[in-house]
């Protein structure tokens, strides 16, 4: 057996040990053994077995001697007799036993080489379940990184095509946002006009009709160079500060306007020199007071106001005025180029 054993491909050591564990009884039992036990950590050590000797002492009588002699000689007397037939007996069980055994070893044999040959072939069906899970993982691997790079491809292309588009509305509706501005500009230009009794830049443009007003001439004391030139001042004086000169220019806009628009409403012809609005944005101004007082308004130091009479509202200085604030408030270089 333990030859067997080597042949199949146990080594020497391990055949040993498996007979001596497994009890000497069969192949079988020795392989399932060493499958058993072929993790333990002493599977390639000759297994130690403790020696029992049993030690005989010589010390008989002569007479027992004698008797053991004797008994021995009336044996070998009667052994050639029995011998015979006891021999013919045993040759006969040796045959027997021998091709007993030499069936139950081809058995063992035949065994064992099935079970060899089929734990090989599982192993065999493992391996090739295992390399073909492989390869189909690889297979689906490549195919999912396939599938990303398309799926990116076309998200790319969709976002490039988005980007353009988005250009595309914005330009349109810039282009739109500035006619807008543009035409706003123009029809705030008419207004002020309108506003101003002046007349349009393109009367065919406009449906409205301005119905002349009878005004009195205006007085050479005050031209229309004087205004521009204290509005020039006022610009020169504040240029760091160009917001606060536009908020002046406003208001003094929306005044003379409100002054043409209703000539007979007396509240916008006083004005509180104390007014914090006006004086914040026109009174604390050097040259603001000065344009009003060429308007036609009058310091009152007594009560603290400037104050323009009825019969002292002149509508086509107020006019000029006007023109000449809407036209400082248009020009960015305005009071900027003069000497």
């Amino acid at each position: 057996m333990l030859g067997e054993l080597e042949v199949i491909g146990f080594s020497a050591v391990r055949s040993i040990r498996a007979l001596h564990f497994s009890g000497n009884s069969n192949l079988e039992s020795a392989i399932n053994w060493l499958l058993e036990h072929e993790n333990d950590p002493d599977i390639d050590q000759l297994p130690l077995i403790p020696r029992e000797i049993n030690i005989e002492c010589g010390d008989a009588s002569n007479e027992t001697r004698n008797d053991i002699q004797a008994k021995r000689d009336d044996a070998q007397g009667r052994k050639p007799k029995e011998s015979t037939a006891a021999g013919r007996q045993k040759e006969t069980s040796q045959v027997e036993r021998k091709s007993s055994a030499d069936q139950d070893e081809e058995e063992d044999r035949r065994r064992i080489l099935e079970l060899y040959k089929s734990k090989q072939d599982g192993e065999e069906r493992a391996r090739d379940r295992i390399h073909s899970q492989l390869q189909e993982d690889k297979r689906e691997r490549i195919q999912a990184a396939k599938e990303l790079m398309e799926a990116k491809r076309t998200l790319e292309e969709n976002q490039r095509k988005r980007a353009m588009e988005t250009r595309k509305a914005d330009q349109e509706e810039e282009k739109r946002a500035r006619e807008r501005i543009r035409q706003r500009i123009e029809d705030d230009k008419a207004e002020r006009r309108r506003r101003l009794g002046l007349p349009l830049e393109n009367p065919a443009a406009s449906d409205t009709i301005i119905t002349p007003m009878k005004i009195k001439p205006v007085e050479p004391s005050v031209t229309s160079e004087q205004l521009r030139d204290c509005l020039r001042n006022l610009k020169k004086n504040y240029k760091d500060d160009s917001a606060r000169v536009t908020r002046a220019f406003q208001t003094l806009l929306k005044i003379i306007t409100n002054i043409v628009r209703n000539p007979e409403e007396e509240k916008f012809r006083r004005i509180r020199l104390s007014n914090p609005v006006f004086k914040g944005w026109v009174g604390s101004l050097q040259g603001g007071v000065e344009f009003l007082e060429l308007c036609g308004f009058q310091k009152l130091r007594a009560s603290g106001y400037l104050d323009m009479p009825r019969d002292k509202v002149d509508m086509t200085l107020l006019k000029a005025a006007g023109v000449e604030v809407a036209s400082a408030m248009e020009n960015p270089y305005f009071g900027l180029l003069s000497k």
